[in-house]
């Protein structure tokens, strides 16, 4: 009988292996990441008993590598985007779905956090990237908390990205900061560029992903950096490369703003030409 079970676990161990490698591979998340939502740490129902230990930092993929880390106290999001990989990733693993949801266990981690090592992606963490930290439906109490948490480790850098920039005119960031907006469409620049003159923040960027039409500027100089990047592909839209004309424009407008772009490998393998009259 303890052979029997012992086979039995240690088949139920490699199901869970193979389980976690294939929803990795398929969505674009780390086997880390996967791995804390599919099967989280169950806490104890004994009333008073502390806690064995705290939720960490999850591992972001190839795809997000100007990001080592991500970190979500708060998931879910309204603004309904098709293209949205979060909401497919929430919806098979998350008993609230995609429902905005606060997770203020997931605080402590921060303040855990020990001396970062390597380049700069090393100590950078992309926060809620499962969420919109900034929509209007997010209570400010929330907000509140994640921006006082960071401080608590000033050699990270958090990066914060929103479609509802407006909601970041009037807080203090702290230098370890990094506050950025999404721009897919064209619409979205105006929005953009007048909350950003008054955004007082030692970094601001620009996400230009998915870029899903040309995007031009009127004050790039706003901002000190753009990341470019393509459509992944979700439940409800298949994945999709730029027109290389967008690409170049935006990298042309990068440099005429005096920085360079940030290109993200599922962009950079758009522009593969060959030489002309080669046969």
């Amino acid at each position: 009988m303890e052979e029997l079970k012992r086979r039995e676990q240690a088949q139920e161990k490699l199901q869970k292996k193979n389980l976690i490698k294939e929803k990795a591979k398929k969505w674009g998340f780390s086997e880390q990441t996967i791995r804390n939502e599919i099967y989280p740490r169950k806490k104890s129902s004994v009333k008073n008993t502390p806690k064995i230990s705290t939720p960490g930092l999850n591992r972001t993929n190839d795809n997000i590598e100007w990001a080592k880390w991500s970190w979500n106290p708060v998931t879910g999001c309204k603004h309904g985007c098709k293209y949205c990989y979060a909401r497919d990733i929430a919806e098979r693993f998350y008993e609230e779905k995609f429902e905005p949801t606060f997770r203020p266990e997931r605080l402590e981690a921060i303040g855990n956090l020990k001396e970062p090592n390597g380049d700069i992606g090393e100590k950078s963490v992309f926060v809620c990237s499962m969420a919109d930290l900034f929509g209007e439906w997010v209570p400010q109490e929330w907000i509140d908390a994640v921006l006082e948490t960071i401080q608590k480790a000033p050699k990270w850098n958090f990066l914060f990205l929103t479609k509802n920039p407006s909601r970041m005119v009037d807080i203090q960031w702290p230098d370890n900061a990094w506050v950025g907006t999404t721009i897919d469409i064209q619409k979205r620049v105006i929005p953009a560029e007048e909350a950003f003159k008054d955004i007082q923040a030692k970094v601001k960027f620009v996400s230009c992903e998915p870029l899903t039409e040309p995007i031009q500027f009127n004050h790039l100089e706003y901002f000190s950096w753009l990341i470019i990047g393509s459509r992944s592909r979700s439940s409800r839209m298949p994945a999709y490369l730029p027109e290389p004309e967008w690409v170049i424009s935006l990298w042309q407008q990068c440099l005429d703003a005096g920085f360079w772009p940030y290109f993200k490998p599922n962009t950079m393998d758009l522009i593969k030409a060959y030489p002309k009259g080669g046969a």
